[in-house]
């Protein structure tokens, strides 16, 4: 009993040794009722067009220092942390993050980690405080450059890291297409690197010469009117020192009226490549999405490609 008695009370001990209140004015020291929850909040929650975040971050306390931060996982790489404010004495701050367009697609965590003091029960009580919010950005963007993009998702994807030939994304990079024809850059990256894997050293077109990293072969579904020869890769490929297996299928389907639609699961996005020609020859409208979004879309695409009696397409 007597052990519960002062539970409390050491409880606020260590706290108060936390940070050192001493050299705040009593009059600046709130009172509370409880133990204060501090807060992040973004505006808009996410954005899906250019546009800016506006932030605000509040201690519910006094704030002896304070420092607002921002940090992405992007898509291939990683942003910040970035302090976006550093302040004391105000309980709050605000602060905005951009603008941002498709270039910073990925998701966010905006960190507030102040030093407060309040007082609780009759006792000054200084400690660190954290709060964070998360928000997503996915921007949809127009390229003409779409190999480049293929490329550089395999390369974040299929990265083999060690001779136990584990790779970085964790899982094969997937491409499945449903398209009147491939134009000849666009097929010509899949045909000579992804779906076969190959060896680089940080070029593109992939260029080897002396010590090279490997990259895994891209698993590939493709559903095509024409032009889909030389893209049937099955079996073990062997990169050097590495390896990977190589399971990609091409289908030639007996209609005129098939869409241009690429559907890629990569490294930390998925994404819906779109050709209003069909065969990915004109600027490409890309959408992106958090990893594993597009994977009904992928089977309902599937589905409709093989019911139109789709004939694999073989050496």
């Amino acid at each position: 009993m007597r052990a519960a008695l002062f539970l409390p009370w050491l409880m606020g001990l260590a706290l108060a040794q936390g940070v050192d209140c001493s050299s705040v004015p009593p009059s600046l020291i709130p009172t509370l009722s409880a133990r204060p929850t501090p807060s992040v909040s973004v505006s808009p929650g996410g954005l899906a067009a250019p546009g800016s975040f506006a932030v605000q971050a509040d201690a519910r306390a006094y704030v002896a220092s304070a420092t607002l931060s921002v940090r992405g996982e992007q898509r291939w790489g990683d942003y910040g942390p970035q302090v976006l404010a550093s302040w004391g004495g105000s309980p709050t701050a605000t602060a905005n993050f951009g603008p941002l367009a498709a270039s910073a697609n990925g998701t966010y965590t905006f960190t507030l980690s102040a030093q407060v003091c309040y007082r609780l029960n009759g006792a000054v009580v200084g400690e660190e405080l954290s709060a964070q919010a998360r928000v997503p950005v996915f921007i949809p963007w127009t390229t003409a450059d779409l190999p480049w993009f293929l490329w550089k998702e395999a390369e974040a994807a299929n990265y083999i890291k060690g001779l136990a030939n584990d790779v970085t994304g964790g899982q094969p990079m997937f491409v499945e297409g449903l398209v009147t024809g491939l134009a000849e850059p666009v097929r010509a990256v899949l045909r000579d690197y992804l779906v076969k894997g190959y060896l680089n050293q940080g070029n593109f077109p992939p260029a080897c010469a002396g010590w090279c990293y490997a990259i895994a072969p891209v698993q590939l579904r493709l559903y095509a009117v024409q032009g889909v020869g030389e893209l049937f890769q099955q079996g073990w490929a062997s990169l050097g020192l590495y390896g990977g297996q190589k399971d990609s299928r091409s289908y030639e389907l007996g209609t005129k009226g098939v869409a241009g639609v690429l559907v890629v699961r990569g490294y930390r996005h998925d994404y819906i490549l779109l050709s209003a020609r069909g065969d990915f020859s004109d600027a490409t409208q890309v959408i992106e999405m958090p990893k594993g979004a597009s994977e009904l879309f992928r089977k309902a695409l599937s589905l409709s490609a093989l019911q139109q009696n789709a004939r694999e397409v073989r050496p």
